[in-house]
């Protein structure tokens, strides 16, 4: 029995988890409020393997976002903490710009973060992904994890 414990709980280290509530992430949102959750396990970039969706989140160029994530899982690194990264890129871009960064102060599994950025100043009609990474820094875990959500920018009134 402790062997099987033990077993499940390397798997459950294994996979680090990210999930992307808002704007809403690429794929599905299918039991995210269970740690350890599949659709938030997503560790190749730039977007965890997952293409671009039909639709899209459009906002104001200039306009505040809030943009809202769960670490699924915690894998904090005491010793040297880890980060969340939120930036944007065109979807031809390789290289991202990063929107804002968010220390791994050690929040449980499940901890939801909200932060505002400021949207673009980019051309009407340019189609982007924002891209949440998790970059735990913690040797028990991979280097990172991945979350895109397709957004757009519009004028505004």
């Amino acid at each position: 029995m402790k062997v099987l414990a033990v077993l499940l709980s390397l798997f459950a280290v294994g996979h680090c988890h990210l999930c992307l509530l808002s704007p809403p992430q690429r794929g599905s949102m299918s039991g995210i409020n269970t740690p350890a959750a599949n659709d938030c396990i997503l560790t190749t970039g730039p977007c965890g393997g997952r293409q671009p969706g039909r639709d899209a989140t459009f906002y104001g160029r200039g306009e505040n976002i809030t943009v809202t994530f769960m670490k699924n899982l915690d894998h904090y690194n005491k010793t040297n903490p880890g980060k969340f990264v939120i930036s944007l890129s065109e979807r031809q871009t390789v290289a991202p710009k990063v929107l804002a960064t968010v220390p791994d102060a050690g929040e449980p599994s499940l901890h939801i973060y909200s932060v505002k950025v400021m949207a673009p100043m980019e051309p009407p009609n340019t189609m982007h992904f924002l891209q949440v990474t998790y970059e735990p820094n913690n040797a028990q875990a991979p280097k990172a994890f991945y979350q895109c959500s397709d957004v757009g920018f519009e004028p505004r009134p």
